[in-house]
């Protein structure tokens, strides 16, 4: 049975999506067909098309303090800020090393990402400096060798500012102490998923970190029982929530 798609759908696999947390009915989504589509999911209908890659489209990420910016990172070596309004603009590009995994916004400052790769590096991008220049490449606020392969997953400790779990397909979750642009890897831990292709701090008990990876198990990671943690963020851990009972 031949299966009928919505008018202006994606023509290959989507392998992004992102909510609008401002505009709650905006849906972002990034395809293999190269292709970043915005959707108004109260009319189900597609208001933005935008063609700014040359390869797969593998993440996109709303800025949390300008609903309009939307990122998207690709397979091209490009991540592309573009402002949704104005579809048209070719926006600003931030080249990368290698085919892109995921993508953050700092939620602790409006004007920084960071973009994880698959050849193991984490960048991080002030987009003040970005340049509508091609010929210009944007210089990184940062770049480090994060894990020996992927890294597939990022989330930012929504509490702590500067505080960034990683989790990589080399089975190993990392958390990093990005303060003043000079990152430093403050604890890691093998915690028995297998690749590991998600991460992500709970945004009501901030020191909860959930892990998911290739052996289908769930784990909890307590990072405040990490004494280096304690150490450098005590003063935040008297405000974290607690699991709530089963």
């Amino acid at each position: 049975k031949t299966i009928k798609y919505k008018k202006d759908s994606h023509s290959d696999s989507v392998l992004g999506l992102a909510w609008n947390k401002e505009y709650r009915n905006m849906l972002a989504s990034a395809s293999a067909d190269q292709s970043v589509k915005v959707w108004d999911v109260n009319t189900r209908s597609c208001t933005v098309t935008m063609n700014d890659h040359t390869d797969k489209v593998q993440a996109v990420a709303w800025n949390p303090f300008a609903s309009q910016i939307l990122l998207s990172g690709s397979f091209d070596h490009t991540v592309c800020l573009k402002d949704v309004r104005y579809p048209s603009h070719s926006g600003y590009k931030f080249p990368v090393s290698a085919d892109v995994e995921s993508l953050a916004w700092d939620p602790h400052s409006e004007h920084s990402f960071v973009v994880s790769l698959e050849n193991g590096t984490v960048t991080s991008f002030d987009i003040r400096a970005a340049s509508s220049d091609s010929s210009s490449a944007t210089k990184p606020s940062f770049t480090i060798h994060a894990h020996d392969k992927a890294v597939s997953s990022m989330s930012f400790n929504p509490l702590v500012p500067n505080l960034l779990a990683t989790g990589s397909t080399d089975k190993m979750v990392k958390l990093w102490d990005l303060s003043n642009n000079q990152p430093s890897c403050i604890a890691s831990r093998n915690p028995k998923a297998g690749a590991v292709f998600s991460v992500s701090f709970s945004d009501d008990c901030p020191f909860f970190l959930a892990i998911g990876g290739s052996k289908g198990k769930l784990q909890l990671w307590d990072v405040s029982s990490e004494d280096a943690v304690l150490k450098k963020y005590g003063k935040y851990v008297a405000q974290k929530g607690q699991l709530p009972k089963s």
